[in-house]
């Protein structure tokens, strides 16, 4: 970890913060619209998985103007993932 506050560089590519704040809208939202209120905890692990998502998917995952413009992919794959839980009830559930 940096000690000076900054986001950690991992990878190589130093998180970008407008882009992981941008990224955690996109997760909220469609939960949001279906009721559902994500613990704290899981919707960091929802955030960080969909970020990590972006990044895999860009061609160059250092260039914020990418990433943004890969946003509208996200959100498109966030709802399907959704919807596709919603139709499998359990199935987005984690072992106790």
């Amino acid at each position: 970890m940096i000690d000076d506050g900054s986001l950690e560089t991992v990878a190589g590519y130093t998180i970008k913060p407008d882009v992981f704040r941008a990224v955690g809208r996109l997760v909220t939202s469609p939960h949001k619209a279906e009721g559902i209120t994500l613990p704290p905890d899981a919707l960091f692990d929802e955030q960080s998985s969909a970020y990590n998502a972006l990044i895999e998917r860009a061609e160059d995952p250092s260039d914020a103007n990418e990433l943004t413009s890969l946003l509208p992919w996200l959100e498109t794959r966030l709802k399907r993932q959704l919807t596709a839980v919603k139709a499998s009830p359990g199935t987005g559930k984690r072992e106790a």
